[in-house]
């Protein structure tokens, strides 16, 4: 009789699965950038933030201007990872991304948009209506101005860019100096202008107005000027872009060449400083002081016909444009 012996099968189902999954970097990948920088401008970037694995890193970088990815360094600890960059030679918006790499980790990136610009007329900022016009250098630092002769007075076309002590660059970006100009305390703005300039007290800036209207009006001081604002805006494009968003009851027509752009205000608190209101204000200050602690602005807003009267704390931070004495 034949025995049947019991046959033995051999389950796969218990063959190891030799595939990974890959760890995750600790820490945030970040790398301090300046917003606005000049053509063919070089600085040096340095990637910081991983925290785990500890060693064994590597670092790449990818400009938006170029097809180049640049290793600036290995797994092996070859480079620092730093990266010297020169940005483009034209004017416009790139971004710049950095990847952390390690073996047995999934990479990690980080990207950060830059702001290549030109203070050249018509550059990077158009519309502005500079050509062949007059102008005037500012003595102490070689800085040219337009300047424009309307009701009654020279003004400079442009906002004061002077550095002083107390002053602030748009975004601490000191490129963006000879395009929006800086910003003042009142206290800094009255003693702001060059020699044979000053800065405008509120009853000037009436007389501009009443010449823009020109239909017998006469502001007075702390008065809104109606129907003004258009008179003084000028219908600029930064890096391609219209500063002034249309509204149809703002009539730009720069009639007084003062060619205001809304570069808008700072406040600072506790040495912080926050930038408001670019494309949707102006506002300047007047050397009009209403009482201890607060002076008479002028702004301009975007989607409003008039040019405002405000009262503002010395403190607070506004444009200046010089009017020639």
């Amino acid at each position: 009789m034949a025995v049947m012996l019991p046959m033995v099968l051999v389950s796969c189902h218990n063959k190891k699965d030799d595939s990974t999954e890959p760890n995750y970097m600790s820490g945030t990948l970040t790398f301090s950038i300046p917003d606005f920088v000049g053509k063919g401008e070089t600085f040096t970037l340095t990637p910081v933030g991983i925290t785990s694995p500890t060693a064994g890193i590597g670092y790449s970088w990818k400009p938006s201007w170029s097809s180049t990815r640049d290793t600036t360094k290995t797994k092996d600890g070859t480079g620092d990872g730093s990266w010297d960059c020169t940005t483009p030679s034209r004017v416009g918006d790139y971004t710049i991304s950095c990847s952390a790499f390690a073996d047995d980790y999934s990479p990690k990136s980080a990207t950060s948009t830059i702001h290549v610009v030109d203070p050249s007329i018509d550059s990077t900022v158009s519309g502005l209506g500079f050509k062949d016009s007059p102008y005037v250098t500012d003595p102490r630092d070689g800085k040219t101005y337009f300047t424009t002769t309307f009701g009654g007075n020279t003004w400079m076309r442009e906002n004061l860019g002077y550095k002083t002590a107390g002053s602030i660059s748009y975004y601490n970006c000191e490129i963006m100096d000879d395009i929006f100009g800086r910003y003042y305390t009142w206290d800094d703005a009255r003693t702001s202008c060059p020699s044979g300039w000053h800065l405008p007290s509120d009853e000037e800036f009436c007389q501009l107005a009443d010449s823009i209207i020109s239909d017998g009006t006469v502001f007075t001081k702390g008065e809104n000027f109606k129907n003004a604002s258009g008179g003084m805006m000028a219908n600029a494009y930064f890096l391609g872009s219209r500063m002034w968003e249309y509204w149809p009851q703002v009539k730009i027509t720069n009639k007084s060449g003062m060619s205001v752009m809304p570069v808008g205000y700072v406040t600072a608190r506790n040495n912080s400083y926050t930038f408001k209101g670019i494309n949707n204000y102006a506002v300047f200050w007047t050397s009009s002081s209403h009482d201890d602690g607060t002076a008479l602005l002028r702004l301009i807003y975007v989607d409003e016909p008039d040019v405002h009267s405000g009262v503002m704390d010395k403190t607070f931070y506004a444009s200046v444009r010089c009017v020639k004495d």
